[in-house]
């Protein structure tokens, strides 16, 4: 025991004690200003003020230190977790506030949030505001009151006291009320300890005044003036000293003046953060007006809680006495410290001793880790942090070895089964119909029953260059477009003022028997192969203005159009680079097609120019049209906020690709659709395992028919009748979707579309700027275009990027990928995923998707 009071008072009196020293024993080292006892042990058992106070305030300490580890749910991540249901099994309406039970310690509040996890979670947002709130009032209060008291009856001393005067000259809580509402009380912490601090450094000030006052009359301050001291060393080395023991004793009792303001204003309706109003009523009349909290706090459940006082008072009972122990414990604290101080007359001047540095470290560190968990971002951050690329991973390499997915073919299927399972694994309600996770769309497919064949012969009749189905032509339907095969010479057909074409009369004497048609996309009416097969043509080649988009037509896709129409010719849409190719076997290059000088035949609006040198093969054949099933996989969770719960949000990826040639030629679609299902996949895991209660309704979308010319999701999200069957208890609508598509390979930024919702655009990179993550707006290309005779040539064609395919909804939408992403179909493959960057994306997405669903205000 004796060696823990000498600690003590070693701490408290660092002064050197030389009690010990022969023929020293009864002499006392004490000034007389000083003269009074030594502490005792018995100076604190005996304090009654100080030992309360001392086993609150350090309860409250670790309160604050440990209170999430302690809590039964994240309030940040899981709040609002019970919704009004019936309860299948005992046939009772749940609907809360519910009463205190096993589940529930304390109950839970009129929102369903467990009122002992907000109480625990709320500390850190109180107290760590008290105390700023404190020390920000201390601080003024010492240095405008030090500066008033030095230099009495001068200009600065009657502006702080005049000013001091005006202030509290208005009741406090009515000054912070109107303070804090000035200066926006959506801002949060800031604001409170701002406005506080402002309204509430009078008292102290005018106490120190007074201190200083009759401290610049004693006898060691004419001393020092007298050997030459300056005025900073004066109040370093005599002023503080003395102030010192006083200062200690405010800190604590201004901790409680602040607290007990706090629960004041929380009864007004004014906590931090203001919360989010709503109204609780019919469409025409407002029945009641709620405020829901944004982030737990002591004031916010006082202020969403008195009013069930007398029916529920259970919900208020905690806050209240939370405050009313903590404005206890810090009050007597204080007091029995002042008491202390009396009659022991401890020396305070260790406070400003070097070793003081220590301690004010640790201090500033715990600082700096509770205010760093404290407020949602935190818990948002660290939640998204455990976004598992490699779980990303798996699911993007399962996906991939699925026959390329194709909406007509076998991985179509397997791929939603294997999505499905997943959803209902990681805790996703069925979101169509009847209780099912997919939605059978109904669509009309044609598919090639052999390999489609594109080649240029030279001149000999030997094979100048084949060209790869999907990468450097694909088919269409349109029209007479269909099934044909055909080997013959070219023609191109061209319109000297495309933006005029000539009437079908005007084609007299244009001949293309025995020909194939060569055509320029965006020069030749789209409708001329109509007329090219009146005039004999017996295939059209287009020369398609978007170079990254070669896909084969397979999709019936508008009622109005008329498709696989008899007779049919093979009709191919082919990319700049093959048409090179092609014209180069003839001697010729684009450029030079529109030259008059090798015009064959022109008439009113279009003249021909004949091909020598070689021939092209075509051969395509389909099979009959076909209604078929293309599955989308729809997962649902509930929003658990009242007053959000229209609010719908979509996460959507396309999970189909090209599929598989008939001659076995797989196009995995690795990067895109496979890592954005993916991302889903592992967001959905991420939630569900981390238990994240998202306050707005949330819909996964799977969409099983992104490479279609009409893949319908558009239609889908902007119809309210497909989500009529959605639990919900109001009309959902979505509100902000969020596509997900080319995750795992690209360049070193990522990429919001620009034609995304500029509010959500602007979400995503102030989240991007958070985790220090390169983003942009402007896309790039970066195709990667191989042919496959030999020598093997590569050319890399950079461009605007219009493969990244955003939904035209009318919902807000928000489009990310990696930028340069795109590249040629087959080089799609699992082998350039990088689960790094499947890492990085996920975790930016899960963070931005969090800050939506879970705050009231986005």
């Amino acid at each position: 025991m004796s060696s823990i009071l000498r600690i003590a008072r070693s701490i408290i009196d660092p002064r050197a004690d030389l009690s010990s020293l022969p023929g020293l024993e009864e002499k006392s080292w004490e000034t007389p200003a000083r003269a009074g006892s030594r502490l005792r042990l018995r100076h604190i058992t005996s304090n009654a003020p100080l030992m309360f106070g001392a086993i609150i305030v350090i309860g409250l300490f670790f309160v604050v230190l440990l209170g999430p580890i302690w809590a039964p749910v994240n309030p940040y991540i899981a709040g609002q977790h019970v919704v009004p249901h019936l309860d299948p099994e005992t046939g009772v309406w749940i609907d809360p506030p519910l009463s205190p039970s096993a589940a529930y310690p304390l109950g839970t509040d009129e929102f369903g949030n467990d009122i002992l996890s907000m109480l625990l979670y709320g500390a850190r947002n109180t107290l760590i505001a008290a105390a700023f709130v404190t020390m920000a009032r201390v601080i003024l209060g010492l240095v405008l009151g030090s500066t008033a008291g030095w230099n009495e009856n001068k200009a600065i001393d009657r502006l702080v006291m005049g000013t001091s005067g005006v202030i509290m000259a208005v009741p406090m809580i009515i000054s912070s009320m109107i303070l804090i509402y000035a200066l926006d009380i959506r801002r949060g912490l800031p604001v409170f300890i701002v406005a506080l601090s402002i309204i509430g450094w009078t008292e102290i000030a005018q106490y120190i005044r007074s201190e200083i006052l009759v401290i610049r009359k004693m006898p060691y301050i004419e001393g020092a003036k007298a050997v030459g001291s300056n005025e900073p060393a004066m109040v370093i080395r005599h002023v503080l000293p003395n102030i010192l023991p006083q200062l200690l004793v405010i800190i604590f009792l201004e901790f409680g003046a602040v607290l007990l303001l706090m629960g004041g204003l929380a009864f007004i309706g004014v906590f931090i953060g203001g919360g989010t109003s709503t109204v609780a009523g019919d469409d025409t009349i407002a029945l009641t007006t709620q405020v829901v909290a944004d982030v737990p706090e002591w004031g916010a459940m006082l202020a969403g809680g008195y009013r069930w006082f007398t029916s529920k008072p259970f919900i208020v009972f905690p806050p209240a006495l939370a405050f009313f122990i903590a404005i206890i414990g810090f009050n007597t604290f204080g007091e029995g410290l002042r008491r202390l101080i009396e009659q022991t007359h401890v020396n305070t001047s260790f406070l400003l001793k070097k070793r003081m540095l220590l301690i004010i470290a640790a201090v500033a560190a715990a600082t700096i880790y509770i205010i760093g968990n404290t407020g949602p971002a935190p818990w948002f951050a660290k939640m998204a942090n455990a976004f598992s690329g490699g779980g990303a991973y798996d699911h993007v390499q399962i996906l991939s070895q699925m026959d390329g997915r194709s909406p007509a073919q076998a991985g179509s299927s397997a791929a939603s089964v294997y999505i499905a399972q997943k959803f209902k694994e990681y805790g996703l309600l069925p979101g169509w119909k009847n209780s099912e996770y997919i939605n059978p769309m109904r669509m009309t497919l044609t598919q090639p029953t052999t390999q489609p064949v594109l080649i240029v012969h030279n001149s000999e009749g030997h094979l100048q260059q084949s060209f790869t189905h999907n990468i450097d032509f694909g088919f269409m339907i349109e029209g007479h477009g269909g099934s044909g095969s055909e080997n013959l010479p070219l023609t191109f057909v061209g319109f000297p003022e495309p933006n005029s074409p000539p009437g079908w009369e005007d084609f007299r004497g244009l001949d293309l028997s025995g020909r194939i048609v060569l055509l320029q996309e965006g020069n030749a009416p789209a409708n001329f192969p109509i007329e090219a097969q009146l005039r004999g043509a017996r295939g059209v080649l287009w020369i398609s203005a978007a170079d990254d988009d070669i896909r084969s037509q397979t999709q019936f896709a508008f009622p109005g159009v008329d498709y696989m129409r008899h007779p049919q010719l093979p009709v191919f849409r082919i990319s700049t680079p093959t048409a090179d190719i092609i014209l180069q076997t003839m001697d010729t290059t684009r450029s030079q097609l529109f030259t008059a000088a090798g015009w064959s035949r022109s008439g009113p609006g279009w003249f021909t120019r004949e091909l020598k040198g070689g021939t092209v093969q075509m051969d395509v054949q389909l099979s009959e049209p076909q209604e078929i099933e293309v599955p989308t996989v729809l997962g649902y969770l509930t929003g658990s906020d009242l007053s959000l719960a229209g609010e719908l949000v979509v996460l959507f990826a396309h999970y189909d690709g090209l599929g598989t040639d008939p001659n076995g030629t797989v196009f995995p679609a690795a990067n895109h659709n496979a890592s954005g299902t993916g991302i889903l996949l592992e967001i959905a895991r991420l939630w569900h395992e981390q238990s994240l209660d998202p306050r707005r309704p949330v819909l996964f979308v799977a969409w099983g028919a992104g490479t279609l010319e009409n893949p319908g999701a558009a239609e889908f999200l902007d119809s309210d009748a497909s989500f009529s069957h959605l639990p919900s208890t109001a009309t959902l609508q979505p509100r902000a979707i969020f596509q997900i598509d080319y995750a795992g390979s690209g360049g070193e930024e990522l990429l919001v579309h620009p034609e995304s919702n500029p509010i959500l655009a602007e979400l995503v990179q102030e989240t991007a700027a958070e985790l220090n993550l390169p983003v942009t707006s402007t896309p790039t290309q970066l195709i990667e275009v191989e042919t496959l005779g030999e020598p093997v040539e590569v050319e890399l064609v950079q461009a605007l990027a219009t493969n990244y395919n955003i939904i035209q909804s009318g919902a807000a939408n928000a489009y990310l990928a990696w930028n340069e992403a795109p590249v040629a179909p087959y080089l799609d493959t699992f082998e350039k995923i990088d689960p790094e960057k499947l890492k990085t994306y996920g975790e930016l997405l899960a963070l931005t998707i969090t800050k939506v669903v879970r705050q009231s205000r986005y």
